[in-house]
């Protein structure tokens, strides 16, 4: 049925449910005074309060509040029909009206190009395009007629008219598309399911669809459905000549300057090609522009002011003149107030390594620079490569200002508060986000980020495109990250290798602004009025939140489009100060921007995309903050951030590749208990620099393995593996056994920061795991020791305290294995058992048993337990059978049930079973990036392999004593010997972690061999730190404080071989001995 344009189209109510919950709330009259609201208003606000944190009724009233509504009066607005809403508003608002324009357009016959990426053939999302042919035939008429508006008024204008509303226009059908596809998608497979389209084959029938929408009045009856739609394309496209023609406007008004400027003495021609839509929309659609002119010239539009970008050049030229070496390359810019215009950068190749090395040279020098001038957000996008020049290309995030925090996670843990102040924050560094158990997250760092990973979420992809088997899927996709990265001859580089560079040219910039302190304290006060962007939110949760506010469930009716946004509530609860932009937001997300904030240099007050003034938002300007920043500029601090920028590094690496290796001395030495105390007595000293004092206690930062796959730059938890515990456990033997006072008060310390960090994971809920080195029962065994250690039985009680978060988090454990799972928890548990000889310890521990007993799976010979690192139950002690074998082992000894005994014994012949002839090993079976499930890869450390198996093995023999356990303890030591050392100095994977098989080896067998070999390999290290410094378990050898790949497990390493007999093994989680 063909709908007339002179019917009464427009009036119809439906239209007004396109309406937000701002617009209804400030149209609403009184409530009548026998007013009471109908059920489905009720359930609408029922599902708006089950979003968090709203199920909080101070919070749902507070987000009343940013529109003056009652929960009352919300109701009422709920219970409204259309008619009622068209009734208030009484005239047509704009963007209907507009509507009506273009409706009238749909049997004209305007002709306009289509760039290739909209070409409406079947194989492409243009294949929609003809249902939206009235709103291009709008657009290109309205901007025919905006350019020549402009030609009337500046005659001479420096393009052709006709050729550059083509060029203007190309962006305009993919916008448009973005946000209808979901619908006509939803819409097509609607008409199919209903029988409703014609056809024999699937294409013809998509075909039909078209034309449904396209020539008769199927676009009209979906958009009086998806009214919110309607709405969003109309003002999409209104936005869109605004902002078109605003550039070409300000082209041609600065266009004078601007040759003269960037073009002296040189014609560019006719401007040819404009690349718009080049970063994110903000303030009404606005957004990068590059233009390019006849004769190559080429030049970057930019709507916001340039202020601060100016100053920041003037600064690289003060730099330049102190002696910066190599010098940075300023660029050329015009500021014209609130927009300006930029050369363009193009990314080059460099030709040498000479070259490459003074890219990152300058990078570490523009890491200073930034990090003096408290930078964030210098990802990717905002940097290109040209040649032997790194160029920072958006400057909107400098200086930026603080936020006075009451609540979260910089608030709660001192130690993240010191990450938010390094060179860390500006996001230059390599840094992996996002990462989870299924995903291993992104690097999108100027300096570390690659294209080629997948995106962090899975977007939505259009498939079968062109039949009516059209559907949306969602899924990752392989990210381009631009061209900040430099290339030598067309090839990419290895940004580890430069890493040192990167230092040199960090350190000789810091030296020159630290020596020039006063000057730069001037210099910087030029900034005090420039307007800089605050990033306040990831940009990444605007982008979902927006992408989703596209799907059709929210196209209807614009409260549900407000309920999507109102997820930006979503933790206010830690971050209160989060509330006050929420309104703000929503005018943005509804606008289709991202939402924008700025302050100036010297200003404590945010300001809205639309100028709202948010007062006091901040409690320190962000020229107070460079100021204090620079101030604080000194050698100690230097050396700091040193660490953080080779720490950072870490983050490119997945897995255990790039673990540095040793280089043990050949000759052998003498070396006596004296020389191995006064080696960790040197650690300890070293903690003693590191440590991070605070009310709460004292901390570290260090470099901690996430999900087995990346490297992350944290503060040190409270875990035994890599937290605080290991750490205390060391200092805290370290203070017993070489008298030492201060690592023992240290240790105290610490044991407070671990204290207040365990009551703030139990308020957000956050105690996870229960295993010995990862979880609860890192904290029974660290207790126990302590109380040992201390003669202190009210540590022995708070060790007890855990047992009931154990018996409730038992069922959910998962892992199993000694490092974060019920084989961990009963070593703990019976250290703490066998200090205590209390029933209730062993009881719960015998419930870990049969946990692990219920969870077993049966396999061809012998059992084993699947976990999340692999289908395949693992061999080895950390994640594998070995450790749980051992760990039934000590249990039976201690119940004398025959049951955990006959399950190690079952243990062990599935590890055994798997032993490789050819290897003289077991095989490391888990799921790591870059490994195939065919492949198999052998280790040869404590957690995988020979040496943690030959620790578990012998560790058995006083129970299972038998030819083949002594046959699996021979091949393993020899293969330790062999494959074992060289690596480097930790306990998990390195040389004194495999050291701990053969020095218990030689304590059980008293064989000369064997500790002759000890004494050898003992000499040998200690030389080697002498000599390279302590080369720690994480890529390239950096320093971290943490026992099982850091300085603490070096220095608890030493201690055991300097008196063994008083030191119980770590690594096989012995309890306390020789001080009780």
């Amino acid at each position: 049925m063909e709908i007339q344009q002179n019917q009464d189209i427009w009036h119809r109510a439906t239209w007004y449910r396109a309406l937000s919950l701002q617009e209804r709330a400030h149209l609403r009259e009184e409530m009548p005074p026998q007013w009471e609201p109908d059920q489905q208003a009720l359930k609408k606000a029922q599902r708006w309060q089950e979003q968090p944190p709203f199920q909080t009724d101070t919070y749902f009233e507070r987000r009343l509040a940013t529109v003056s509504l009652s929960y009352d009066a919300f109701l009422a607005l709920l219970s409204e029909d259309p008619a009622q809403l068209q009734a208030r508003l009484m005239a047509l608002p704009p963007w209907l009206i507009e509507l009506r324009e273009i409706w009238a357009l749909r049997h004209e016959e305007i002709s306009f190009p289509l760039p290739e990426s909209a070409k409406a053939d079947s194989g492409s999302p243009g294949a929609f395009l003809p249902a939206l042919r009235p709103f291009l035939m709008r657009a290109w008429q309205r901007l025919e007629r905006g350019v020549s508006a402009l030609v009337d008024e500046y005659g001479a204008v420096p393009f052709d008219p006709q050729a550059i509303v083509a060029q203007l226009f190309a962006r305009l059908p993919v916008q448009l598309l973005m946000r209808f596809l979901r619908t006509a998608v939803l819409e097509l497979n609607v008409a199919r399911v209903q029988g409703r389209l014609q056809g024999a084959t699937p294409e013809e029938r998509f075909q039909r669809f078209i034309d449904y929408l396209a020539r008769q009045d199927g676009l009209f009856v979906l958009l009086e459905e998806y009214a919110v739609l309607a709405r969003i394309l109309v003002e999409t496209l209104e936005r869109w000549i605004f902002c078109m023609l605003e550039l070409m406007k300000r082209l041609c008004l600065d266009w004078e300057e601007i040759q003269a400027t960037f073009f002296p003495d040189q014609d560019p021609g006719l401007l040819v090609e404009i690349q718009t839509g080049k970063g994110d929309t903000h303030r009404g659609g606005r957004s990068v522009a590059i233009l390019g002119w006849q004769h190559g010239q080429r030049l970057v539009y930019k709507p916001r002011s340039l202020s601060i970008d100016v100053h920041f050049q003037e600064l690289l030229r003060w730099c330049n003149e102190r002696g910066c070496e190599p010098a940075f390359r300023p660029l050329v810019l015009l500021n014209r107030g609130d927009y300006g215009w930029i050369e363009f950068i193009e990314a080059q190749d460099c030709t040498s390594e000479e070259a490459i090395e003074r890219f990152y040279r300058r990078q570490g020098g523009y890491l200073a620079l930034l990090y003096a001038l408290q930078a964030a957000d210098f990802h990717a996008e905002n940097v290109i490569a040209s040649g032997e020049h790194p160029f920072l290309v958006d400057l909107e995030a400098l200086l930026q200002p603080r936020i006075a925090l009451s609540a979260g996670i910089e608030h709660d843990f001192p130690e993240f508060q010191v990450i938010a102040q390094s060179v860390l924050r500006i996001g230059l560094l390599p840094q992996r986000i996002w990462s989870g158990d299924e995903y291993e997250g992104i690097d999108v760092s100027g300096l570390g980020g690659k294209s080629g990973q997948l995106s962090p979420s899975r977007v939505p992809i259009l498939q079968q495109i062109g039949t009516d088997q059209a559907h949306i899927k969602r899924e990752r996709i392989l990210m381009n990250l631009g061209q900040h990265r430099p290339t030598l001859n067309g090839k990419d580089v290895d940004t580890l290798s430069y890493c040192e560079s990167i230092v040199a040219g960090f350190t000789a910039v810091y030296h020159i602004l630290m020596r020039e302190k006063e000057v730069l304290g001037q210099k910087l006060t030029a900034f005090a009025e420039d307007e800089i962007r605050c990033v306040l939110r990831p940009t990444r949760i605007y982008g979902l939140l927006l992408e989703d506010s596209f799907h059709p469930n929210v196209l209807r009716d614009g409260l549900d489009r407000d309920r999507l946004f109102d997820r930006l509530w979503i933790g206010c609860e830690h971050q209160p100060h989060m509330e006050r932009l929420i309104s703000a937001e929503h005018a943005d997300l509804w606008a289709g921007d991202i939402p924008m904030f700025t302050t100036r240099v010297a200003s404590y007050d945010l300001i809205s995309s639309r100028g709202e003034r948010i007062e006091a938002f901040f409690c320190e300007t962000g020229l107070e903050r460079s100021l204090k920043q620079v101030a604080q500029f000194s050698e100690e601090d230097l050396m700091r951030q040193l660490w953080v920028i080779r720490a950072a590094f870490t983050s490119m690496t997945l897995g255990t590749e790039n673990v540095s290796r040793l280089s043990l001395p050949a000759q052998e030495t003498e070396v006596s208990s004296a020389d191995l105390l006064q080696a960790a007595r040197s650690i300890g000293e070293r903690l003693q620099r590191l440590v991070l004092r605070h009310e709460t206690g004292a901390g570290w930062l260090g470099v901690v393995p996430v999900n087995e796959r990346s490297w992350h730059l944290l503060p040190a938890g409270t875990d035994l593996y890599n937290g605080l515990s290991g750490i205390v456990l060391f200092l805290a033997y370290l203070g017993k056994v070489a008298n030492a006072a201060d690592c023992t008060e240290l240790a105290r310390e610490a044991l407070k920061s671990i204290r207040y960090q365990l009551a703030i994971q139990r308020k957000y809920g956050i105690l996870d795991g229960i295993g010995a080195f990862s979880g609860l029962g890192s904290y029974v065994y660290l207790f126990t020791h302590l109380g040992a250690l201390w003669q202190d039985k009210t540590l022995y009680e708070e060790a007890r305290s855990w047992l009931p978060s154990i018996a409730e988090k038992l069922e959910q454990d998962s892992a199993f294995d000694v490092i974060g799972g019920a084989a961990g928890c009963i070593a703990a548990l019976l250290s703490l058992y066998q200090a205590t000889s209390t029933d209730e310890v062993l009881m719960v521990a015998r419930r870990c048993g049969d946990h692990l007993l219920a969870s077993a799976q049966e396999m061809s010979q012998g059992i084993g337990w699947r976990t999340p690192l692999s289908e395949q139950p693992l061999t080895g002690f950390a994640h594998g059978n070995a450790g749980i074998a051992l760990s039934l082992l000590r249990l039976f000894v201690a119940c004398g049930e025959e049951r955990y005994l006959e399950a190690a014994r079952k243990a062990v012949a599935y590890e055994r079973s798997l032993f490789s002839e050819a290897e003289q090993n077991w095989p490391d079976l888990r799921d790591l990036p870059g490994r195939s499930r065919e492949q198999q890869s052998f280790m040869v450390a404590w957690c995988h392999g020979a040496s943690g198996i030959a620790l578990s093995r012998l560790g058995m023999l006083s129970c299972m004593d038998d030819a083949m356990l002594r046959a699996e303890i021979g091949a393993a030591l020899k293969t330790t010997l062999i494959r074992g050392f060289g690596l480097n100095h930790s306990l998990c994977h390195g040389d004194f972690g495999n050291l701990e098989a053969l020095l218990l080896a030689s304590q059980r067998f008293q064989k000369p061999e064997y500790e002759q070999m000890v004494h050898r390999l003992t000499a040998a290290l200690l030389v080697s730190i002498q000599e390279q410094g302590i080369v720690t378990g994480v890529p390239q050898g950096v320093e971290t404080p943490g026992l099982m790949l850091g300085l603490a497990g070096v220095g608890y390493a030493l201690l055991r071989l300097a008196a063994p007999q008083e030191m119980p093994s770590v690594l096989l989680l012995d309890p306390p001995r020789g001080f009780v």
